[in-house]
């Protein structure tokens, strides 16, 4: 069974990935990618005068918050190889659950067009069949659906408001085995731009803008999941993408953006 994995460049990325490789739903640019466990960290200086104390409640109270509004999401994808057989892609990821019957944000490179077996576990570990209700490749953004009722949801709030050296922590699924880990950390530049090419496709790629970047840990199997602000305890980026080569550089589609796109299917 081969495995993909997506992949982020910043210009051009040329990067060989062996056949064994895993394929975990997460961007990453330039070079190998961190491979171990996340862990939270102290939130450390912040550009807001905040008591220590706090600030190390309102991370645990967050993380309880949202912890069953974010969800594990593992798909497969068949092609076939130049002689007709079939060759079998897996996929991790993240999600986070929009509305309490079961509408979920997450990366279209997480549920790409294709995408087949697509499961959503739950932090109870319940499992439900999802299926891909619109994609937004441009933007990197998809929207799928499970047949579940009564789910906590996240809060979406307004990236615009969004300023250098804001306290966020993120959460997913790092790694595709280690559900609802959190990272914390802050906003370290804004209106990013990037290249994205898929290892599996090497003649395709996309550009995404506009981007937040945050030195939060973002690791992969973390796309799709939230970037959510501390100070207002609200959703402001979707994770998408991590450097590997660069120390604590990962980025996030604002949450505005994500807003548009789900308009038309969803009322928040």
């Amino acid at each position: 069974m081969k495995k993909r994995i997506k992949q982020l460049a910043i210009g051009i990325l040329i990067l060989a990935i062996g056949v064994g490789g895993g394929a975990i739903g997460s961007y990453i640019y330039q070079g190998r990618y961190p491979y171990g466990n996340t862990v939270i960290h102290n939130l450390g200086a912040s550009t807001k005068i905040v008591e220590a104390s706090s600030t190390e409640t309102t991370i645990p109270q967050l993380v309880q918050e949202y912890a069953n509004a974010v969800v594990a999401i593992s798909t497969q994808t068949t092609t076939y190889s130049f002689f007709g057989g079939p060759i079998t892609s897996e996929g991790e990821g993240t999600g986070m659950i929009l509305t309490s019957n079961g509408y979920i944000l997450t990366n279209n490179h997480v549920v790409p067009q294709g995408s087949q077996g697509l499961t959503v576990t739950l932090n109870n570990q319940a499992q439900y069949k999802g299926k891909v209700v619109a994609n937004d490749p441009t933007n990197d953004l998809a929207l799928i659906k499970i047949n579940a009722s009564g789910l906590q949801t996240v809060k979406l709030g307004d990236s615009n408001t969004v300023a250098v050296g804001d306290s966020v922590i993120a959460i997913g699924n790092a790694l595709g085995q280690f559900q609802n880990t959190v990272t914390n950390g802050i906003i370290s530049a804004l209106n990013r731009s990037i290249t994205a090419q898929d290892s599996s496709n090497a003649t395709g790629s996309e550009s995404l803008s506009g981007l937040l970047q945050t030195d939060a840990a973002i690791n992969l199997g973390n796309s799709g999941g939230p970037l959510i602000s501390l100070s207002t305890g609200e959703v402001i980026g979707i994770d998408t993408a991590t450097s590997s080569s660069g120390q604590n550089l990962g980025f996030a589609i604002p949450i505005n953006v994500a807003k548009t796109f789900i308009a038309p299917y969803v009322t928040i």
